[in-house]
């Protein structure tokens, strides 16, 4: 008789833009298939709208708790101003995802690439951390390779292409 170890319980944090949740949300899936309990973390803007959709089509799966955290953004704000939500998300969420991560004793966190900040609590509560980027192969590629395009001359920081390059 073979004695099976429980599966961990995990916390996924997607980038709250479609994008971002569905891949996540996916991968969620297939990990509550193969036994895991998942803490789905969205932001309070989104958690309503998403958590409605999947309960009505039925989509919620045993072992997937949908949770929120504030996205540090006032209700009347756009929240499709990426470039603002950007800029408070990790002050809003840090806090909330680590009492969190302390209550629920979560030991590991898959996160967004997008959503990189959450590394920091690597060492403040002792989790292990797994990036998961939902954009393809070659955008991740070129990703890493802008600060070279940019060093050598081929783009500027905007994007835009040097009149001196091919």
């Amino acid at each position: 008789m073979a004695f099976a170890a429980p599966k961990p319980h995990v916390m996924v944090l997607p980038f709250p833009a479609q994008g971002h949740v569905i891949p996540l949300m996916e991968l969620s899936h297939r990990l509550v298939d193969y036994g895991f309990k998942i803490d789905f973390i969205n932001t309070e803007f989104n958690h309503d709208r998403i958590f409605k959709s999947m309960q009505n089509k039925g989509a919620i799966p045993e072992g997937l708790h949908m949770l929120s955290i504030p996205d540090g953004m006032d209700p009347d704000d756009d929240h499709t101003d990426i470039g603002k939500m950007v800029r408070g998300l990790s002050a809003a969420m840090l806090s909330p995802l680590e009492e969190m991560i302390r209550i629920k004793k979560i030991k590991w966190v898959i996160a967004d690439v997008s959503m990189s900040w959450v590394l920091e609590l690597t060492n403040t509560v002792g989790i292990r951390i797994a990036l998961f980027s939902t954009y393809s192969a070659s955008v991740f590629a070129l990703r890493l390779k802008l600060p070279k395009l940019i060093e050598d001359g081929i783009i500027d920081e905007s994007g835009k292409k040097y009149s001196n390059c091919l």
